[in-house]
């Protein structure tokens, strides 16, 4: 990217472009029926942050261009072109919070940085996270609404690690909108670096989960686990995308969710192993469980392999709640409204037993029983029809 000097350039720079772009192409959603490109022209002032925690420097966009100028300018965009499509330069050109992130060589944080990223005031955010050579990271965020915004909002993630670094990136999306959330998340992945993502997709609104990671390095890995509900009348579409470009790398996609009440929720994993990627291995799994007749649900899996010498694999369903296990729960004295979450929490635990870390694991369980506390309690003393 070429030296710029103010964030008004760069914001402006994606203003330029965005008309000549192309939305992004998102299996089964057709982003056209979308409220997306709605926002005031005035954005508010981008605040000001430039902080340390150990050796971690964290700083706003402009504090970044003007401290540290070639650090920034080499990584902005690596992940995430300026181009990648119309959304994301629009998002950019109307940015309100810009976070830069950078661990250095070396270093390895031992507590949890923990950040919460409010969008009631800030409606489009940007964070550009770097770890330098052989650091290591614990990041956990979550992405807030007091309360649902009627303009179209963004969050836009460009995470980038270098050789042998290893981050742990967990994250609970709770964005609320009248119009649209689009999340976008980009991430490349050097020479045996490792990242394991851990996210809880509980927005409301019409809500896109855009997930991009390229393994471009020699043994780069990946593990995405992501667990999502949609209730109400929310609709969600998760898209998880996971590049093999390096030899030997590892690229696992696992994605659980349900949808209850009139929820829509879409599940797409794609999983690509790129020539000569030779001995890469890509795998998925997919599973939906709906809970109620006015839920709809997707769950694609796609495979792509354009070479020989791998390994690959997908799983993927979609089902009701199982009829025969609500009437037994309720014959043991259970009332159908708790016989419901019982099944689908139990549905959901399959994915969330897996989080290694307590915190991140008790944090997205608290979040799945506030979502099921929506259930509707219509036949709270009937059987299942």
């Amino acid at each position: 990217m070429q030296a710029i000097h103010h964030i008004n350039e760069l914001k402006q720079a994606a203003y330029s472009t965005y008309p000549q772009l192309s939305l992004p192409k998102i299996e089964r959603l057709n982003l056209n029926q979308w409220q997306l490109f709605d926002n005031p022209e005035n954005t508010p002032e981008i605040p000001s942050i430039d902080q340390k925690q150990g050796d971690i420097l964290i700083c706003d966009f402009q504090t970044a261009i003007e401290k540290y100028p070639d650090l920034f300018i080499n990584y902005l965009g690596q992940a995430l072109p300026l181009d990648d499509s119309s959304l994301s330069a629009y998002h950019l050109a109307h940015l309100s919070q810009g976070l830069f992130i950078y661990v250095p060589e070396g270093y390895h944080h031992h507590e949890k940085l923990e950040w919460t990223l409010d969008f009631s005031k800030q409606s489009h955010q940007y964070l550009l996270l770097v770890l330098g050579k052989r650091s290591q990271l614990s990041y956990l965020e979550k992405l807030t609404n007091n309360t649902p915004s009627d303009f179209s909002q963004s969050y836009s993630l460009e995470v980038i690690l270098e050789e042998g670094a290893k981050l742990d990136y967990q994250a609970i999306d709770q964005m609320k909108s009248h119009a649209s959330n689009i999340l976008t998340r980009r991430s490349l992945i050097k020479d045996r670096a490792i990242v394991n993502w851990t996210i809880g997709a509980f927005n409301e609104g019409n809500s896109l989960e855009d997930f991009d990671c390229k393994l471009s390095g020699l043994a780069a890995e990946s593990y995405l686990n992501i667990t999502a509900i949609s209730n109400l009348s929310n609709h969600q579409v998760i898209d998880s995308k996971i590049n093999n470009w390096g030899a030997h790398s590892i690229g696992h996609i696992k994605q659980y969710g349900a949808a209850i009440e009139s929820g829509r929720l879409s599940m797409n994993g794609i999983g690509k192993i790129h020539k000569n990627a030779k001995l890469a291995d890509a795998q998925q799994e997919n599973r939906l469980l709906m809970l109620s007749d006015g839920a709809r649900g997707d769950a694609n899996p796609i495979l792509l392999i354009d070479e020989f010498e791998v390994t690959a694999g997908h799983a993927a369903s979609i089902a009701q709640v199982d009829q025969e296990q609500l009437w037994y729960l309720m014959s043991r004295g259970i009332p159908l409204i708790q016989a419901k979450f019982l099944v689908i929490r139990g549905f959901l635990m399959q994915s969330v037993s897996q989080i290694k870390d307590p915190t991140i694991r008790q944090l997205l369980l608290d979040q799945l029983d506030i979502k099921l506390q929506s259930l509707t309690k219509e036949g709270d003393h009937h059987g299942p029809a």
